[in-house]
């Protein structure tokens, strides 16, 4: 049976004052050991739902990549809220 490995919790607070500083750029926010937790946490930061670092809702984009440990998951500030 494998193991997940365990991985520090992201820093939504820092993560999130990254990509406001730099807007348009694609901040990572951390690596998931699953897709559905990446997705997850990507919908969240979207609607700033649970996650209020990033809002207001609809100022940040999301998008996941797979890579050889789990799923990273990237955002970037946008300012435009929806």
């Amino acid at each position: 049976m494998a193991r997940w490995k365990k991985r520090p919790v992201a820093n939504h607070a820092l993560r999130a004052d990254d990509c406001r500083r730099h807007p348009d750029m694609w901040i990572e926010v951390g690596v998931y050991n699953s897709r559905q937790s990446a997705e997850s946490t990507a919908r969240h930061i979207r609607t700033a739902e649970r996650l209020r670092h990033y809002q207001p809702p609809g100022a940040y984009e999301t998008r996941t990549a797979l890579v050889d440990d789990g799923t990273a998951l990237y955002a970037r500030y946008t300012g435009d809220a929806r």
